[in-house]
């Protein structure tokens, strides 16, 4: 089998080592790791600048994934960079799962309970009308729903 000449150089010759790429097995994943833990903190960013509060369980997923394909980086070749980056990437998914876990709201303890008087309210229907708790005082049984909808 006959070698292809590469530019520059005769068949025979070989090529200087420096000129030869350096293939450095895991860099992609090393990227694609960091890549998605920045992308995961970025978007709970605009998540909590857009005020929607809810429980952000793609950033604990998202974190935790980053850390596996920073540590198979790592583990495909080991070098001083890539163990600072599964440490900040660890840090980053322990401070997701700290936040997520230890994050949950209080039990309720408000001024609704059973046996307690409602409490006095004043608020509008869908049509405009005021409904206040006196709507709601008679023989008449009655379901008061809170319904918060997004349009």
């Amino acid at each position: 089998m006959r070698e292809k000449p590469i530019a520059g150089y005769n068949v025979g010759m070989s090529l200087p080592s420096a000129t030869l790429p350096r293939r450095r097995p895991g860099r992609l994943l090393l990227g694609l790791g960091l890549g998605v833990a920045v992308a995961a903190v970025v978007a709970y960013a605009l998540q909590v600048k857009a005020h929607r509060l809810t429980t952000p369980w793609y950033l604990v997923y998202a974190t935790t994934a980053a850390v596996v394909l920073v540590a198979v980086s790592l583990w495909q070749a080991r070098s001083v960079w890539r163990v600072l980056a599964l440490l900040l990437v660890a840090v980053v998914a322990g401070g997701a799962w700290m936040l997520v876990v230890g994050t949950r709201l209080p039990s309720y303890t408000g001024p609704v309970a059973v046996g307690r008087p409602f409490p006095a309210f004043q608020s509008f229907r869908a049509d405009g009308t005021p409904f206040t708790d006196r709507d709601l005082k008679g023989d008449k049984d009655s379901v008061l729903v809170f319904f918060r909808g997004r349009w």
